[in-house]
């Protein structure tokens, strides 16, 4: 990270970044203090695991795709979608297989967004819709202001 003088933290700039080294192994839960449970996230969103429905090709996907995709994307700009992606692996794992995770106020609302999903209107695939709850995890995010670069990990 690159700061400027007079941020809080900034460094000469011909200063070499301090090395990063992995953390040590955190003790088993067994061996470690009770977990703070209050300070998991615990953030509910809707899991909709889709999966494509007999006789469903990779050619007829790719027909649906800009569709599918523009409208995931409507949705992630509306601030419905956190996640989505097709699932490359994996039993009964097949073109058209794929999860997004949406925020809405209930499964019935997912599933009314889920049944717009234009490989759903298609009659290309079907899908299950399940609660899920955000305890752990993180997510790093870089962007460079200057180039417009992400990077992500």
């Amino acid at each position: 990270m690159i700061s400027r003088p007079g941020d809080p933290g900034a460094r000469p700039a011909e200063e070499a970044p301090a090395a990063v080294t992995a953390p040590a192994p955190a003790a088993t839960p067994a061996a470690s203090a009770a977990v703070d449970r209050p300070a998991l996230l615990g953030h509910d969103y809707w899991l909709v695991r889709s999966a494509p429905l007999p006789g469903t090709t990779g050619a007829d996907i790719a027909r649906h795709a800009d569709d599918h995709v523009a409208w995931l994307l409507k949705l992630e700009a509306d601030g419905v979608v956190f996640l989505s992606g097709p699932l490359t692996s994996g039993p009964g794992v097949a073109p058209g297989a794929g999860v997004t995770v949406l925020r809405a106020d209930s499964a019935a609302d997912a599933a009314a967004i889920a049944a717009a999903d234009p490989f759903v209107l298609a009659g290309l695939r079907t899908f299950e819709v399940f609660g899920w709850r955000v305890n752990e995890g993180a997510v790093a995010v870089q962007l460079s202001l200057g180039t417009g670069r992400y990077t992500w990990g």
